[in-house]
């Protein structure tokens, strides 16, 4: 799949693979080897949370740097973490809210991680929310809400690849009611 997806993008695009926690720790390491031939920038959750102590195995065989997301829920994860990953998956749902992200950047960055934001099937509400802390933010994942059907809020929007915030009051966002059914 990568390679058939790679023979359509130009080679100035930034693609990433998150493993969803997926991978053997054998698969991991030839895995990353592997992406980072195609240009890969980075792995995410690569190993199911039960192995979170082989992550620095890992990233010592990983010529790709390693981010987590399940393993990595609020700021008292991040600690014992560090000096095993590169970076870390912060989503608002996860966290609990913006008073946590923005805790989670700041122990994540004091650890010498990078961070990244990303979402479940989240609506605008919540992409919309974290798209205002993305200047503190390495890499952005926060698409979801593009997907929805039904999604009742008007929030970011993507613009040229990039997901901008609007200008509106407060976090940005415009609620409209759903067809009854």
């Amino acid at each position: 799949m990568i390679t058939a997806l790679l023979a359509h993008l130009t080679a100035d695009l930034k693609i990433s693979v998150d493993a969803n926690g997926g991978w053997s720790f054998a698969d991991a390491v030839t895995m990353a080897h592997w992406l980072a031939e195609r240009g890969i920038t980075y792995i995410e959750q690569p190993l199911p949370v039960a192995l979170d102590g082989t992550l620095k195995d890992l990233s010592a065989r990983s010529p790709l740097p390693i981010f987590v997301d399940e393993s990595c829920f609020d700021r008292a994860d991040i600690p014992r973490l560090a000096g095993s990953v590169q970076g870390i998956n912060i989503k608002l749902m996860k966290a609990g809210g913006l008073s946590e992200a923005l805790a989670m950047i700041h122990t994540a960055r004091a650890c010498g991680l990078q961070v990244m934001f990303g979402c479940y099937a989240d609506s605008a509400l919540s992409n919309t929310a974290l798209a205002h802390l993305a200047p503190l933010a390495d890499h952005l994942d926060l698409d979801s809400h593009l997907n929805l059907k039904d999604d009742p809020f008007q929030g970011a929007t993507l613009e040229a690849g990039c997901l901008r915030p609007n200008h509106q009051p407060g976090l940005g966002l415009t609620h409209h009611e759903l067809p009854q059914l």
